[in-house]
């Protein structure tokens, strides 16, 4: 073999030194997708968080503005403006009982049209304290249901506490806002998102305090936990709002 030949089939391969470096880039990128990943989680997490909280905050606003709550006031053609003029909103008449309808987690049944759960969102819509619903009253996400930053959609209603809707038995009755899909065959969140919402709203239990867990499908909690080692999308929120 001659000297060239030699020297063509040394530089034929890596040296360690090269392959070393290609290691170390694809570990830079798998790193930085990971760190991307999470940091889209977390806004997710942060921005469902300042969502209910808004909710919450609005449904007051309204309740101190007209004495009524959304979805239960009985005359909010007369008094929300430019409601008389919108067909939708004039018939959004409740029955002025001081509840919104009541609370359940099959998203279909809480926010069909005619419904106070559902009216809510038109009457909050018309006062101008929320966004992200078009007042269309249509049982849709992104039209007349709010759309969830963490994926799924939003439901409004009242829940005289105890275990119905797959809620802790010691549940306080009251108004809840859920995160469901509206299919109500998978969960919203997974594990570990809902686990971090309630921590920053609650107690971080998935069956105490103010915010709970509920499964669909897959398990979403192990006893009092969120199960965030099984991470599957299994999870909705119950979140107690209006005290």
């Amino acid at each position: 073999m001659t000297h060239q030949n030699q020297r063509d089939c040394r530089d034929s391969g890596f040296t360690l030194v090269e392959l070393a470096i290609v290691m170390i880039i694809i570990g830079l990128l798998i790193g930085g997708i990971l760190k991307g990943q999470e940091l889209i989680a977390n806004a997710q997490v942060a921005a469902t968080v300042a969502q209910a909280k808004g909710v919450d905050a609005a449904t007051s606003t309204f309740r101190d503005s007209y004495n009524a709550l959304p979805g239960d006031i009985n005359n909010a053609n007369a008094r929300l403006p430019g409601c008389a003029a919108n067909a939708v909103c004039a018939a959004a008449i409740g029955n002025g009982d001081g509840i919104i309808g009541a609370a359940g987690t099959n998203f279909a049944a809480a926010t069909a049209a005619g419904t106070e759960n559902n009216r809510a969102w038109i009457h909050l819509n018309f006062a101008d304290l929320v966004s992200g619903v078009d007042g269309s009253g249509n049982a849709v996400v992104g039209q007349g249901i709010p759309a969830a930053p963490s994926g799924g959609g939003l439901s409004i209603g009242f829940f005289a506490g105890g275990a119905a809707l797959g809620l802790n038995p010691a549940a306080r009755g009251g108004h809840y806002l859920f995160i469901t899909t509206p299919a109500n065959t998978s969960g919203a969140l997974n594990a570990s998102e809902a686990a971090r919402v309630d921590r920053k709203m609650d107690d971080g239990a998935a069956t105490s305090g103010s915010v709970f867990g509920q499964t669909v499908g897959a398990a979403c909690n192990a006893g009092t936990d969120y199960d965030e080692a099984n991470n599957p999308e299994s999870c909705d929120l119950a979140i107690r709002i209006q005290g």
